[in-house]
């Protein structure tokens, strides 16, 4: 009877955890008509595509995509990036794609950049 008992407790606890887990999305999303948050959050960028940066120690973010372009800022490795789409730009290390970002009016070498979803061309 004890282990009947314990399995009910170990099946409830995790049916509430998954519960709890599976709410905690919709709890972040925002309605309609509400005045959006000032920092971006994982709902706020739906319509952007995710990507981390493999490179060592980090990577420049550039105005244009060509590395001869004006540098704009430095994303430290494992970072996650916002990014809208993908243009085709100068080759670096045999990859010509560039990531246009999201949060920046900036550019990335695909070379340094793992891609979490698919990114579509501009």
């Amino acid at each position: 009877m004890l282990k009947r008992t314990k399995t009910a407790v170990a099946l409830t606890a995790g049916a509430m955890a998954l519960g709890l887990l599976g709410a905690a999305p919709v709890a972040a999303t925002t309605t309609a008509g509400a005045a959006a948050p000032a920092a971006k959050t994982w709902n706020d960028w739906n319509h952007s595509q995710r990507g981390v940066v493999i490179a060592k120690p980090g990577i420049l973010i550039r105005s244009q995509p060509t590395t001869a372009s004006h540098k704009m800022g430095f994303i430290p490795r494992g970072e996650i990036v916002w990014i809208d789409c993908k243009v085709d730009g100068q080759d670096v290390w045999g990859n010509g794609i560039w990531y246009k970002l999201s949060s920046h009016n900036g550019y990335l070498a695909a070379r340094w950049v793992k891609n979490v979803d698919h990114i579509p061309y501009c």
